[in-house]
């Protein structure tokens, strides 16, 4: 056990030597890395993106753009449709980017149609093997799969992933790693690749100031002491739902949580 001398007269000290290396950025990459990423796989003009779980199809719209390509934007959320055909339109991308109201597990598109498929923040979402069967069905022999997933790891307590589990409509074995490289392979996708990225997103947000986690515990310490009086107001699902996403990014800071980016591709 630390001594409170050794504590206070040299693991604290002012100016320590471990201190000032952790004030050094590790130079972490950033969410662009992923567009980076998918360049690096050498998209051709003309082939077809399926973006699943797009949301409002930014993220379509602009791989169109950047690589002349064609994209179907699909998402099973209504308002996220809506938002989409909003966003396409405004692009002028019409042409371009389909937009299709559904989710990974059916989707109401031909086999062997896609070259690639672009999936973030979605399969913690699904039923992963359904899911995957239907990416495999999509994609041409020889189609490539991108994907984004946040995995549990063992510092994430069982309370606490059950509450954010629950909160935020992930299903439970989708973040275990094993599993989920399992039920892909069980699809027919060959693993390519694998990265797990940790805390580097998070950090680079911070170096970046596009994201505050100061601001995100703020906010967490103001709901857990008006807790009651705001489930009263707004609801336990919402209150439950604002909480677990200001814990995701610290989770993921704090290693509960790890990013990760998957590479599969569709054999012959």
């Amino acid at each position: 056990m630390t001594s409170i001398q050794e504590l206070y007269g040299e693991l604290w000290a002012e100016g320590s030597a471990l201190e000032l290396e952790l004030e050094r950025s590790l130079e972490p990459r950033g969410t662009e890395w992923l567009f980076e990423t998918f360049a690096a796989l050498g998209p051709k003009r003309g082939e077809l993106v399926v973006d699943v779980g797009s949301r409002d199809a930014g993220h379509a719209i602009r791989l169109v753009r950047e690589h002349e390509l064609h994209a179907i934007a699909l998402d099973p959320v209504p308002l996220h449709v809506e938002r989409a055909r909003r966003a396409v339109a405004e692009a002028g991308l019409e042409d371009a980017v389909e937009i299709v109201e559904a989710g990974i597990e059916a989707m109401p598109l031909a086999d062997d149609l896609a070259d690639w498929i672009w999936c973030r923040d979605v399969l913690v979402h699904v039923d992963q093997a359904r899911g995957f069967a239907e990416c495999a069905r999509i994609l041409r022999p020889g189609g490539r799969m991108l994907a984004y997933v946040t995995l549990a790891t063992e510092l994430l307590e069982p309370r606490e992933a059950e509450r954010l589990f629950e909160a935020l409509a992930i299903v439970p074995e989708s973040v275990d790693s094993a599993g989920l490289e399992n039920r892909a392979a069980a699809a027919g996708l060959k693993l390519v690749s694998s990265t797990r990225l940790e805390g580097e997103w998070r950090e680079r947000m911070i170096e970046d100031g596009t994201w505050d986690p100061g601001d995100d515990l703020l906010r967490l310490s103001r709901l857990r002491r008006r807790e009651g009086e705001l489930i009263e107001r707004h609801g336990e699902a919402h209150v439950a739902a604002r909480a677990a996403g200001k814990l995701w990014g610290v989770y993921q800071l704090l290693g509960k949580l790890c990013p990760a980016v998957y590479l599969w591709e569709r054999g012959a």
